[in-house]
């Protein structure tokens, strides 16, 4: 997994969306604010690779599953306003695999793409991290009253 802080010469989201398109991984732009912690990443890949492969996916693109698991969200314009980037100048950049660098910076025509850290599991709150109480909201998210 890739996780860039991000920045690109395009002027709107949704032409960089297009771009990203021509890239063969799944890619999600969110607000810098929304990665906490590298576990629920990896957590709302796996639970998308599991509903997409169980054909119980509200979504047939695998970076568009994630992004309402990470959310919390079943919609996905609801999970867009409430995790996905809304400006070009400053995003964080999830790949579900290892890419090159150099390649993906022409792909998205990128001016600034830097190693975003996170860690593992996040800040302990009581008994539980940052990254066990949110991949615990996403397991059970899709659950049906």
């Amino acid at each position: 997994m890739l996780v860039l802080r991000c920045s690109s010469k395009e002027k709107s989201m949704d032409k960089l969306l297009k771009m990203a398109q021509k890239v063969p991984y799944a890619l999600l732009f969110l607000k810098p604010a929304a990665a906490k912690t590298k576990a629920e990443l990896e957590f709302a890949f796996f639970l998308a690779r599991g509903t997409i492969k169980s054909r119980k996916s509200i979504s047939a693109k695998l970076a568009n599953e994630a992004m309402l698991f990470l959310s919390g969200e079943t919609n996905f314009s609801s999970a867009v306003r409430k995790i996905g980037a809304k400006k070009t100048s400053d995003f964080v950049l999830v790949a579900e695999r290892d890419l090159k660098l150099a390649k993906l910076k022409k792909a998205l025509n990128l001016k600034k793409a830097k190693a975003h850290k996170l860690s593992a599991w996040g800040k302990k709150r009581k008994n539980y991290s940052q990254g066990e109480l949110a991949i615990e909201k996403m397991a059970i998210s899709r659950i049906k009253k």
